[in-house]
């Protein structure tokens, strides 16, 4: 099954590339993309730019942005473009290619999110010399796991979207929503709480600090993501799947 799931991951992203390279969905977007996060923040933001909260918390963002543009795509692209019978006549498993689809989608946001940071780093070291500093291996670690548990969580819910959605532009659509929702909604219920328990629960966040509060939100999103894929995984299942 890993080999199976390595075989669809890699059919995926030689897809992604070849576009990419062809500056298809979007490619010169993701070159601007790259310019203003990779050049011109950390040049605005000066030597400490690696170190910025809103910044670390920006990453996981992106990460997750990147893998929703490709995950979308994951089921009902394949269904736009009936392609999904053929797909599903192989001798792969209906998990391997699900996984792998889901697989392909988080390496991508990882790789987009991990280059930018890599190409500010080197930025800041270019421009300011040993004035720019560098993330603390605890903070790094911290960033990774955040990266990949946010991206398997969006990568679970965007591959049931994708599972009931007709043609990618409706699933786009309806992840959007559920992903506004999905991200505006603690917002939301940190100011329906009582002052006291606002005070109560920013003093606890601040003694986690940002590693800390990284650490709780990967494990949080890792396990709506297992709960998620497990879901996805029961529902494509050959024969039941609405190959369009």
């Amino acid at each position: 099954m890993i080999r199976d799931t390595w075989t669809v991951a890699h059919k995926e992203w030689m897809e992604i590339l070849d576009q990419f390279m062809r500056f298809r969905r979007g490619g010169w977007s993701i070159l601007l993309v790259v310019f203003f996060l990779g050049i011109f923040v950390p040049l605005q933001l000066g030597p400490g730019w690696a170190n910025f909260a809103v910044m670390f918390f920006y990453w996981p963002f992106l990460t997750s942005s990147m893998t929703s543009t490709i995950v979308s795509d994951s089921v009902a692209g394949e269904r736009e473009r009936h392609t999904l019978e053929t797909l599903l006549s192989t001798r792969l498993s209906d998990a391997s290619i699900l996984l792998g689809k889901v697989l392909a989608a988080v390496l991508y946001g990882y790789a987009f999110a991990l280059s930018n940071l890599a190409i500010g780093m080197i930025t800041v070291h270019v421009r300011y010399g040993d004035r720019a500093e560098s993330m603390s291996a605890e903070r790094f670690f911290a960033l990774l796991a955040l990266l990949g548990a946010s991206a398997f969580f969006v990568a679970g819910l965007g591959v049931l979207v994708s599972l009931r959605a007709a043609t990618v532009r409706q699933a786009q659509q309806l992840f959007g929503v559920i992903l506004l929702v999905a991200t505006m909604l603690p917002f939301g219920l940190t100011q329906v709480l009582p002052t006291e328990m606002r005070e109560r629960l920013a003093a606890a966040t601040s003694d986690l600090g940002i590693e800390g509060i990284a650490w709780w939100t990967s494990a949080a999103c890792a396990a709506l993501a297992v709960v998620l894929l497990t879901v996805a995984i029961r529902r494509f299942r050959r024969g039941d799947v609405d190959l369009g």
